[in-house]
């Protein structure tokens, strides 16, 4: 761009700018007087631009009622028309990350909330919705900070105490998550869902008898739920309430056999002495998968004490403990505990 050159102001111009500056201060004092009259009259309002008008809040609820019905494509174009009208329109931004975020595409969603969110940080929905969106996209301290942002905006949403208490415990944070957890319980104490996940940031806390106690409300509440009862079955052992543990596993293995809970059954068994039954359930675990090598361990354990028991005279067991350690040992190397059993018996 050319510099602009100044000269010396000549005498005309002078004179114009001082007649122009008079003529100013003639008009001064009525519009003075002017101002002094509205003086005691409140300021005309302004207009929030974020919030939409009655004519764009019936759009904006048509554009939630396509969501609604599954129409994602219909939604965004009318929120986009409203964004069209409106480019600081806050409801339009939020009711295109919820088409997205329904649809499973959390990658086209976040921007959309993140633009909802810095143009109102207030606005609940918007920080909520951001966080749910950035959580799916494992994004977890940025979605973390999103839950605290709408907790300030509404401190007792229920949804939002827990997503944000799953959030730490995804994190790797259990016992941070238990007060959103326990707030969460105590405003919806008959919620087993959130029940549950007190249970569960109790558990991760090593906190296992609280544990329990959250986790049989919540079966009372929620029903024979497969993860519940396979976490309650652990915090029993965890206890050493095998017995307990036990009569868990029967019912969990019914619902939901699978290695992990015939495994773990068989644990079960084993602590209270039952070894027939252990090893049954340490059988049934490697009939659905043969190379699941915690079973293979439990199977190898029992047949080594049979075979001590007997004096090391039942040569059958020795060579089914033999089996079964070598079997484990092959799919993963890194146990010593398991290779010096090996060493230690002569297996």
């Amino acid at each position: 761009m050319p510099s602009i050159r100044l000269s010396p102001l000549s005498p005309a111009p002078i004179a114009i700018v001082i007649v122009t500056v008079a003529l100013v201060g003639c008009r001064i004092a009525p519009e003075r007087a002017e101002s002094e009259e509205q003086a005691g009259q409140s300021p005309a309002p302004v207009a929030d631009v974020r919030q939409p008008t009655p004519t764009q809040a019936a759009m904006a609820a048509e554009g939630q009622l396509a969501i609604d019905e599954g129409d994602y494509n219909a939604a965004i174009d009318i929120f986009e028309s409203l964004l069209d009208e409106n480019p600081s329109l806050t409801v339009a931004y939020v009711g295109i990350g919820r088409a997205y975020q329904d649809q499973g595409n959390f990658a086209s969603a976040e921007p959309a909330y993140a633009r909802a969110a810095l143009l109102e940080p207030r606005n609940f929905d918007a920080q909520y919705g951001h966080g749910e969106v950035l959580r799916a996209l494992g994004k977890l301290r940025d979605a973390l900070r999103a839950f605290r942002k709408a907790l300030t905006v509404d401190p007792d949403d229920v949804s939002a105490l827990n997503a944000m208490g799953g959030t730490l415990v995804e994190l790797g944070m259990p016992a941070s998550a238990i007060p959103a957890a326990e707030k969460a319980v105590e405003l919806e104490p008959t919620n087993g869902r959130l029940r549950a996940a007190l249970g569960t940031a109790f558990m991760l806390s090593k906190r296992y008898s609280e544990a329990i106690d959250e986790y049989e409300i919540a079966i009372e509440l929620a029903g024979n739920d497969p993860q519940i009862i396979t976490n309650l079955v652990e915090c029993y052992a965890k206890e050493n309430r095998f017995r307990e543990a036990v009569n868990a596993g029967e019912v969990l293995v019914s619902l939901a056999p699978s290695p992990v809970v015939w495994e773990r059954l068989g644990r079960a068994y084993f602590k209270i002495g039952d070894f027939d039954a252990s090893l049954e359930s340490y059988r049934r675990a490697l009939e659905i998968d043969p190379e699941y090598w915690p079973a293979l361990n439990g199977v190898g354990v029992n047949e080594l004490n049979a075979w001590l028991k007997s004096g090391r005279a039942e040569m059958a067991a020795r060579i089914e403990a033999a089996d079964a350690f070598r079997a484990s040992v092959r799919i993963n190397p890194n146990q010593p505990k398991v290779v010096k059993i090996l060493t230690t018996y002569g297996i």
